[in-house]
């Protein structure tokens, strides 16, 4: 029984050391050593893998003009409102043009509703996002989604003021 006991304690320990993560290569992994762009609170980006170590310049280069990769959402919604369509349009025109781009589209909610609940309503604005793109023509290929719920806000504070900035899709550009 005591032996038992003991190795199921040296799996944990392996298993959570495993998990742990290095210091110096700060949040995102690699975004410390691939240069990854730093937002005004910190946090670093190491966008998608396969970036290759890019620079924001490079990685933004030929992006579609408009630069608008943000689609904002009603409360409790995830239908896409037509005043996106046009910014979407520019955003699927680019990337059917550069077929060696992706993107990940990243769901966000604000703080109300539980994590489940926001995790998976962070899922459908992202996918709504991406449904859109591929109505355009965009290989699904070129397209991944990840839902934060409401992890990551753009807005900190409670309020309509912040949450109607935090419920969002957020096109990110990658290699």
């Amino acid at each position: 029984m005591r032996w038992t006991y003991i190795a199921s304690a040296g799996a944990l320990v392996v298993a959570l050391s495993a998990c742990s993560s290095t210091p110096d290569q700060g949040p995102g992994g690699m975004a410390a050593q691939n240069g990854g762009a730093a937002s005004a609170d910190g946090a670093r980006s190491a966008g998608l893998a396969g970036g290759g170590g890019l620079s924001q310049a490079q990685l933004y280069e030929g992006q579609p003009a408009e630069r608008e990769r943000v689609v904002y959402f009603a409360f409790d919604q995830y239908s896409v409102s037509g005043q996106y369509q046009g910014m979407i349009e520019a955003n699927a025109d680019f990337l059917k043009d550069n077929g060696n781009r992706e993107v990940v589209i990243e769901g966000h909610t604000d703080e109300r509703g539980s994590r489940e609940y926001n995790i998976a309503l962070g899922e459908k604005r992202a996918n709504a996002v991406r449904d859109v793109l591929l109505s355009y023509g965009v290989s699904s290929s070129q397209i991944d989604t990840v839902s934060y719920g409401e992890e990551r806000p753009a807005v900190e504070g409670s309020g309509e003021a912040a949450w109607s900035k935090n419920r969002r899709a957020v096109i990110e550009y990658g290699m």
